[in-house]
């Protein structure tokens, strides 16, 4: 049961779904990788099960076409199931052209392995950035409501410095302003940005990495000073850091730190924040923050994808 002071406010969690060999770091140095997918899906749903806890899994298409009966399994239990993109390639390296590929066709994938077409994406590496801000003009014209790959402040693989850190409509002109929309009245597509705290300088307390290697003091008293200021903290996970079984000796010692360290400890940390904090999926948590109705289909959105597509 949460112990969560800060009524009225709605955190999420997901879990990008892929193969852990895809990851970036990874990808081109594991030889004859194991697949731990199925086994590590199965961690987190037990986890969440404990919990009560509904979230969102954003899934790679190619893992929704090769297991679309574990999609449907998630899907079942009562999770959202985002795209994670087609290919888990990042934005940093597809066309406009490829982009709108990946997004129709994992759509499409995860569309016939649960029945119902996404709400949201997330790109792979949160790759979604100021080098790559073209991405919202495709994701407005598209079937998507909401994207959650922007990562509100720079690291050195990836990230916005001086982003939004709550959710907001996004303006495609000017999409890192939060009241740019607003303004302007145009409503068509919701960000809902990663983690990080509302200090200077901002500290990531989002997930992944960052909460394999920091104390879970840290990161409640990131999610709380958040939560105190009305702004819901946005979690992410892999299901393959849950699982001690996937390190392997590969990859550069560098690679290795950042892509396993912690894994053993991940667990334990995500039940002391499932307990302390209210949870949900990320378009619960947009729902709650921008209305009811924020990822309801525009009328002027359903003009300008006539337009696009017809």
């Amino acid at each position: 049961m949460s112990q969560q002071e800060d009524k009225g406010v709605r955190n999420s969690i997901s879990f990008d779904l892929e193969h852990w060999y895809t990851a970036t770091l990874l990808v081109n140095d594991v030889v004859d990788p194991v697949d731990r997918i199925v086994e590590s899906t199965d961690i987190v749903l037990d986890l969440l099960d404990r919990h009560d806890v509904t979230s969102t899994f954003f899934v790679v298409g190619h893992v929704a076409e090769e297991y679309p009966w574990l999609i449907r399994k998630i899907h079942d239990q009562g999770h959202e199931i985002g795209s994670h993109g087609q290919t888990h390639k990042p934005l940093f390296d597809l066309s406009p052209a490829e982009f709108e590929r990946e997004l129709t066709e994992s759509g499409t994938a995860i569309e016939a392995a649960t029945g119902e077409y996404p709400l949201g994406v997330r790109m792979p590496n949160f790759s979604l950035t100021r080098q790559t801000k073209w991405g919202f003009d495709i994701l407005a014209q598209s079937d998507y409501r909401y994207d959650s790959s922007v990562f509100p402040m720079k690291t050195p693989m990836y990230g916005v410095s001086g982003g939004p850190i709550a959710p907001y409509w996004v303006n495609p002109r000017n999409p890192f302003d939060s009241m740019a929309a607003v303004e302007s009245d145009e409503r068509s597509l919701v960000e809902c940005p990663l983690a990080v705290t509302n200090t200077f300088p901002r500290i990531p307390v989002a997930g992944g990495f960052y909460a394999r290697v920091s104390p879970v003091k840290v990161l409640s008293w990131g999610i709380q000073r958040l939560n105190r200021a009305g702004i819901p903290a946005n979690l992410y996970f892999h299901p393959w850091e849950f699982n001690p079984d996937v390190p392997v000796s590969e990859p550069r010692l560098h690679k290795r730190v950042v892509s396993f360290s912690g894994i053993d400890r991940l667990a334990d940390k995500v039940e002391r924040l499932l307990t302390t904090f209210e949870f949900g999926s990320v378009s619960d948590t947009i729902r709650t923050a921008l209305g009811p109705n924020a990822l309801e289909l525009q009328e002027s959105r359903t003009s300008k994808n006539a337009q696009h597509f017809g």
